[in-house]
């Protein structure tokens, strides 16, 4: 029998249902998801492509932290992990970008969430509440240490730094204009989608500053720094203890 006639392998009984892939999740609003392709085939390349991009940025984790982030060339990340130099910019751009992409992940699901929450929730909460989903979204392929080393990183490095908070910026633009579509009003001129997400993003700055001093940098501790400082825009930033507090 020829082996592309063979009818294909089915679910043994009583197996739970399957896990899906990237190319399956619910993509973000307009983006068109890239449709399945369940061949062997596929996945293992997918695997590979993974385990590719985690090994890239376990090893410019480490050479950062031992050799400095100036020290280290984008030719040594490659050559730690057996791949070419183009193979590394194909998947990060920049050896810049290799760090700058723990944050990137997180950015488009705040922009995903936030469009997906409901009409009538009001913006405040609704932002919020995407920013703790987003957040709360551990990526399956990295590990729990990643994060806060590769913040520390940013946070020690003014040319990370730099580039981090102008993606941020230009994060909160899309965002705003979220807000404003949410509000019904579109206008330029509008300043309380800017002011809104402005507030939110330096929240998460402040909690993101206050983590950084604190012994335990587990992503943990960063949560309940976070919703503290969110939590604080309840009350409009009244004192803790009322309006006379000094």
């Amino acid at each position: 029998m020829d082996v592309s006639q063979r009818p294909a392998p089915t679910a043994p009984s009583g197996a739970g249902p399957a896990v899906r892939d990237d190319a399956t999740r619910t993509a973000p609003p307009g983006v068109v998801p890239t449709p399945r392709d369940d061949t062997p085939r596929t996945g293992l390349r997918d695997r590979k492509k993974r385990s590719t991009r985690r090994a890239l940025m376990t090893a410019a984790l480490d050479l950062y932290e031992r050799q400095g982030f100036h020290a280290t060339s984008l030719e040594d990340i490659a050559a730690a992990v057996g791949v070419s130099p183009r193979t590394l910019t194909r998947y990060f751009g920049s050896k810049e970008g290799v760090i700058l992409s723990f944050e990137d992940g997180y950015r488009a699901a705040i922009t995903a969430e936030l469009a997906r929450r409901p009409a009538d929730e009001p913006p405040l909460d609704a932002l919020r509440n995407a920013v703790f989903t987003a957040i709360a979204r551990r990526d399956p392929d990295a590990d729990e240490s990643w994060y806060p080393r590769a913040q520390r990183l940013i946070h020690n490095t003014p040319a990370l730094l730099a580039q981090s908070l102008e993606r941020d910026t230009r994060e909160q633009k899309t965002l705003a204009r979220v807000i404003a579509h949410r509000i019904g009003d579109d206008r330029e001129t509008t300043l309380y989608p800017k002011v809104l997400v402005a507030t939110v993003f330096a929240a998460v700055h402040t909690a993101k500053d206050a983590w950084q001093q604190t012994p335990d940098r587990s992503p943990e501790t960063f949560d309940v720094l976070l919703r503290e400082a969110l939590s604080l825009l309840d009350s409009g930033l009244t004192p803790p203890g009322g309006p006379t507090s000094r």
